[in-house]
């Protein structure tokens, strides 16, 4: 048995309430049924251990030659946060002769050149590793407040791994941290465009997918996919979820109309001709449950399609996997992979003058 955890959804304000002042909060559509009423994917298998444990594992992603996996987790080892009950740190495993081997905790103590230290008492969630290897993003939110989280970025240079530093601090990322609201878990498309999820007070309806493009050298001011792609419901998306020639979007959403299994369901969006985003399909009862099926991605070489699951209101997350030609709605779909290193140009010049 797993731990009685709740799991925050990081890109979830309304969980929280819901912790915090009772299910009665809880998002639109949620009806708690218990533990014992949940049923998984049926086509889904577990990653299994030591991914997978009593503990909460959610929110995991490869690196480019697949061997590498960070993720979130509440095992032991995590950074307690004072005065609240939940830890979310980051992970790191290796693959060695196709066996994940013991999980890395990314945080005090570790060797440099092993990983960076980027836990805290604070959350650690959504990370990814860049293609080159050289860089993890991640969001950074106030325990127990996510509506604070913020873009951050840590790099690895000449062999060792340095300090996290926020998005607004480098100047090859675009300066999306704001003191108010949340910005959490881009797409980064390329070095010009980024996706990303976005709440802020009086601006957008929940959590909406925005983007932001740089135009003549300089990072232009996001803009909203619009209402066709964001409801009055959680709408946000995942690090590799976006075909390859920009057409078709993966989307997690609590909406609760359209196709919804209940609570957090996954959706694919398309463009039309006229490159305007289209309302959501649900993705069908291949991935989607009653239960919470949140932030679902692509391994590397594009087969498997993996995410967190648990029962409807739980949050009690396991990470499983299905082949992703098992999903009707994504054969075609071909996913762009780990996200660049925005940064790896300018230290190359920089290593070039030493």
């Amino acid at each position: 048995m797993k731990e009685n955890f709740p799991i925050l959804k990081p890109c979830s304000v309304a969980l929280v309430l819901m912790l915090a002042h009772g299910a009665s909060n809880a998002m639109p559509g949620m009806d708690m049924p218990s533990a014992a009423d949940a049923k998984a994917p049926s086509l889904a298998r577990s990653i299994g251990a030591p991914i997978n444990s009593d503990a909460a594992e959610f929110e995991m992603t490869y690196s480019a030659d697949g061997k590498t996996i960070l993720f979130v987790s509440t095992r032991p080892g995590s950074i307690e946060s004072p005065g609240n009950p939940y830890s979310f740190d980051i992970w790191m495993a290796h693959s060695v002769n196709g066996a994940w081997q013991t999980p890395i905790h990314l945080g005090p103590g570790i060797d440099p050149k092993v990983g960076p230290n980027i836990n805290t008492e604070a959350w650690e969630l959504e990370p990814s590793l860049s293609d080159d290897g050289n860089a993890i993003y991640f969001t950074r939110y106030q325990p127990g407040n996510l509506s604070t989280g913020d873009l951050y970025v840590v790099q690895k240079i000449n062999g060792l791994w340095q300090a996290a530093k926020s998005w607004n601090d480098i100047p090859e990322l675009p300066h999306l941290n704001t003191p108010t609201g949340e910005e959490h878990c881009p797409i980064i498309a390329s070095d010009s465009l980024i996706y990303f999820s976005y709440q802020q007070p009086g601006v957008t309806q929940d959590s909406d997918i925005w983007k932001v493009e740089k135009k003549n050298g300089s990072w232009q001011k996001p803009q909203s996919l619009g209402s066709r792609i964001n409801s009055p419901y959680r709408d946000h998306l995942h690090w590799t979820g976006l075909s390859k020639d920009g057409k078709s979007l993966i989307i997690t959403s609590t909406r609760p109309d359209m196709g919804s299994r209940g609570g957090h369901d996954e959706w694919i969006s398309h463009r039309n001709p006229q490159g305007e985003w289209q309302e959501p399909l649900n993705l069908g009862d291949t991935i989607n449950t009653a239960g919470e099926d949140m932030c679902w991605s692509f391994s590397p070489d594009g087969k498997k399609f993996f995410g967190g699951w648990g029962p409807q209101g739980s949050y009690n997350m396991d990470v499983l996997w299905v082949n992703k030609d098992d999903v009707p709605l994504l054969k075609n779909f071909d996913p762009i992979g780990p996200p660049p290193n925005l940064m790896a140009k300018i230290k190359a010049k920089i290593f070039s003058t030493n």
